[in-house]
């Protein structure tokens, strides 16, 4: 288990208003809407004026989650009532991540973020964290314990259905497609996935041939794709469920002299950049990395008492080929996620080439 301790400096806010007086709690991205029927949560305001948040987080395995991660940090810090930030990073093993949330409880932390590894295997810790009275906000990924306070989530089945969509236009209808996948298991890569058989299932002569999974990272989804291709040179389109991996997959096409056949991408600078410069035939769904920065926004509102569904979801329209501009960064390096609400002047600290 790895714990890091992160203490925000800061003047504590003399009379602090909790309860009904919320005019002042941080607002949630509009972007997120609440999913229908979802209800709003029903627990009383904290009595205290200043909190510690717990951060369980799988891993920061590739860039996105590395984002994410210093855009959860940022926020926290902008909110001199959160008086301690505690981050665990359980390195891609989901029995570490059970034992990182089991030890904020023990901390008796206020609340616990979680971005999960697993849709099943935290649900004993989360239904701990319930029983010793903790909110818990899961976010990014899911998990599905019978209870939690919030969840902030993407349509990912929808990131899957858009690809698959585009594919199978600029396929005609037919031919051999190669999956990249995420980390196997993670709910994320599940529902995209599902999206895309979904779409596929309308189209019998486009065929998944073959998959793998890349972890979303730019190495690791390279020797994926470059072990598929090698196994299946006659392939005719890729399907990809992240950015990173997309880039290193048309590299790979180009250093083996292999044509540019149709393949999906993400919001990624990155991607977009390899997009822009070798012509791509692609699409790239958005996949916001500020879901641990709404995480932050979510637990400060419950926290507060301020009003909030149990329940939300952002589904953001994918860029495609027209839009590239309006997206793609020249003045920052290929790790950056588009759309995020980091400072400029922590972008270009953090990507700036």
């Amino acid at each position: 288990m790895m714990l890091k301790k992160i203490l925000l400096t800061g003047t504590m806010l003399a009379g602090f208003a909790i309860g009904p007086a919320f005019a002042d709690a941080p607002e949630l991205n509009p972007a997120l809407s609440p999913v229908a029927g979802a209800p709003m949560v029903d627990l009383p305001a904290s009595t205290k004026q200043s909190f510690v948040l717990g951060f369980s987080n799988i891993s920061v395995v590739n860039t996105w989650r590395v984002q994410m991660v210093e855009e959860l940090k940022n926020e926290a810090a902008l909110h001199p009532e959160i008086s301690q930030l505690i981050i665990s990073d359980a390195g891609g093993d989901v029995n570490r991540q059970v034992a990182d949330i089991e030890s904020l409880i023990a901390r008796g932390v206020d609340a616990i973020l979680v971005s999960p590894g697993s849709e099943v295997a935290l649900n004993g810790a989360l239904e701990k964290a319930h029983a010793a009275g903790i909110p818990t906000i899961i976010f990014s990924s899911n998990a599905t314990p019978e209870h939690y306070t919030v969840k902030l989530l993407a349509d990912d089945a929808q990131f899957g259905r858009d690809g698959a969509k585009f594919l199978a236009e600029a396929l005609g209808g037919k031919g051999n497609v190669i999956a990249l996948r995420g980390i196997s298991g993670n709910s994320i890569d599940n529902d995209r996935f599902r999206g895309v058989t979904e779409v596929f299932a309308d189209y019998p002569d486009i065929r998944i041939i073959d998959q793998g999974f890349g972890d979303w990272a730019y190495d690791k989804g390279k020797q994926v794709c470059e072990s598929l291709l090698i196994a299946h040179p006659d392939v005719q389109g890729i399907w990809s469920s992240g950015g990173a991996m997309t880039q290193a997959c048309a590299e790979v096409l180009e250093e083996n002299g292999l044509p540019m056949i149709p393949m999906t991408g993400e919001a990624n600078n990155g991607f977009l950049r390899t997009w822009k410069e070798k012509g791509l035939q692609s699409v790239a769904p958005v996949s916001p990395t500020w879901f641990g920065q709404q995480g932050v926004i979510a637990a400060l509102r419950v926290l507060e008492g301020a009003p909030i569904a149990r329940d939300n979801l952002v589904n953001p329209p994918p860029i495609l080929g027209d839009q590239i501009d309006g997206f793609y960064r020249a003045d920052l390096g290929d790790a950056y996620w588009v759309g995020s609400p980091l400072p400029d002047e922590k972008l270009k600290e953090l990507y700036g080439k």
